[in-house]
């Protein structure tokens, strides 16, 4: 049975292409510091620890704050909510022009990671609402694949605006984005047919925010799910912060030239079609006779092979050979993280951004501390075999924590998610 707020026709699909347009600004937003770090470590005298501490800041405040934002999501309006979150981190960004020195650097990059870990917990919530659960997962990869858009469209943009304008008003032009992606949200969303998508009832409001994280904790389906994030995220963190170096160090691709840009470009456009296939695959499923839950099985156990392939890029001698298998990983980690979200999005009937905050933090904190390990790892041993095995491993076990996750689906009155045999 389809939940009262969701959506049929095209007004779905128009709505996660505005939740991906926004999950662009998030990436465009939180990279501009990193492509413009060599820049102002010049005018502004900072060294390598300065940047690292401000790099990680971010991350540490994103990922803390999205344990208690999911629950704020649940109790209010979420076309206001969402909106005023995006409007929130984009003045954070323009407003970034203004440090004088690391202090206020430091200051800035608090406050975005605080804003930014509102997009996925609101996101996934709005997706659930909108999208029956046989489309969710194509819903998801919509807006999930503007990470990876963001990350190809950063450096070009930014280093543009920076060589005509100087460095501080590229922080304030990607920031004024933020105010027309607003207009557009503001006018599309003011259609009488999206409002059963924004708020409970008002019941169902206060007992989310009176017993949402009990409930959800003493649930057995979400320490299934949590098993899947802390597994995958780490995955995915890997493919979008580590390969750059890697192919610079192994592979003798020279830093920052043209190069290394389309090789980039290759991997990160295999991780949107990832994001894609899965859901597209998962319909297709489900429209020729498999259950909901047998469709997404059997999406994350194929991505479950390709993300493995990690392991074997060590072995492969030949540059374009080791690009063919990263991309095919990469394509494998996308169509994951699709399934994944549809996971975290049916963890509670009600209490979908608690949960997805919960979980997104959980995941980033795992991925966090991963990227670390990694940076240890490959420091003492001068080669990335142990990370790439490690991304096997996790794929594996990601599988086997879906496998229970999936079947059998718990059976939640009302529940979006009641989708299996």
């Amino acid at each position: 049975m389809l939940h009262s707020g969701m959506l049929t026709g095209p007004r779905k699909w128009l709505l996660c292409v505005l939740l991906f347009l926004a999950t662009t600004l998030n990436y465009l937003d939180r990279q501009t510091l990193s492509i413009l770090a060599p820049i102002i470590q010049r005018d502004m005298g900072l060294d390598n620890a300065d940047l690292g501490v401000l790099f990680s800041v971010f991350y540490y405040a994103y990922t803390l704050s999205q344990f208690a934002v999911g629950a704020l999501l649940d109790r209010l309006n979420l076309r206001w909510a969402y909106g005023g979150a995006v409007l929130a981190w984009s003045a954070v960004a323009s407003g970034t022009a203004m440090a004088a020195g690391f202090a206020g650097l430091l200051g800035f990059r608090l406050l975005l990671g605080v804003a930014e870990s509102a997009n996925w917990p609101a996101a996934m919530r709005i997706v659930a609402r909108a999208l029956p659960p046989q489309e969710r997962a194509l819903g998801n990869g919509i807006f999930t694949s503007g990470t990876s858009v963001g990350a190809l469209v950063a450096p070009l943009l930014i280093l543009a605006i920076a060589r005509s304008f100087g460095w501080r008003m590229a922080f304030v032009a990607v920031g004024a984005l933020g105010a027309l992606w607003f207009a557009l949200w503001a006018a599309f969303t003011a259609a009488g047919v999206l409002r059963p998508l924004w708020r409970d009832s008002p019941e169902s409001v206060l007992h989310a925010g009176r017993h949402g994280y009990r409930e959800i904790l003493s649930e057995p389906r979400f320490w299934k799910v949590f098993a899947v994030t802390i597994l995958v995220n780490p995955c995915l963190y890997f493919n979008l912060n580590w390969l750059p170096t890697y192919f610079v160090q192994q592979r003798g691709v020279p830093a920052g030239g043209e190069q290394l840009g389309w090789i980039l470009t290759a991997i990160y456009l295999g991780l949107d079609a990832g994001y894609l296939a899965a859901g597209t695959a998962a319909i297709w499923l489900a429209r020729v006779g498999w259950s909901v839950g047998a469709s997404r099985r059997i999406v994350f156990l194929a991505a479950t092979g390709l993300l493995g392939l990690a392991a074997a890029v060590p072995l492969v001698a030949s540059l374009n050979a080791a690009l063919a298998v990263l991309t095919a990983v990469n394509f494998g980690a996308g169509a994951w993280i699709a399934v994944y979200l549809t996971m975290a999005q049916e963890v509670s009937a009600t209490r979908i951004a608690t949960a997805a905050g919960l979980l997104g933090g959980s995941g980033s904190l795992a991925g966090a501390l991963a990227m670390w390990a990694v940076g240890k790892v490959t420091q003492a041993t001068g080669s990335f075999l142990i990370p790439m095995i490690a991304v096997t491993v996790a794929a594996i076990l990601a599988a086997a924590a879906g496998l229970a996750a999936t079947r059998p689906p718990p059976v939640l009155a009302g529940a979006p998610g009641d989708n299996d045999e």
